[in-house]
């Protein structure tokens, strides 16, 4: 499988800097540079996670 991070305000993941990150996956990646550029192969999303140095920490929605 392969990963990619962003920085989104209201993501599921959260760094030591207390930044918020959202992590797409996916089997292949089709990139206008070429297949998987830019995105990271790891075993599975803990694996990624843990390279990324992520740690999950959903936001609560209002309502719930």
């Amino acid at each position: 499988m392969v990963y990619k991070r962003f920085q989104n305000e209201e993501g599921n993941y959260i760094d030591a800097n207390k930044q918020r990150w959202d992590i797409l996956e996916a089997h292949e990646a089709w990139t206008p540079q070429g297949i998987n550029v830019g995105w990271d192969e790891y075993e599975n999303l803990e694996a990624a996670t843990s390279a990324y140095g992520l740690f999950l920490d959903p936001i609560e929605k209002e309502g719930k």
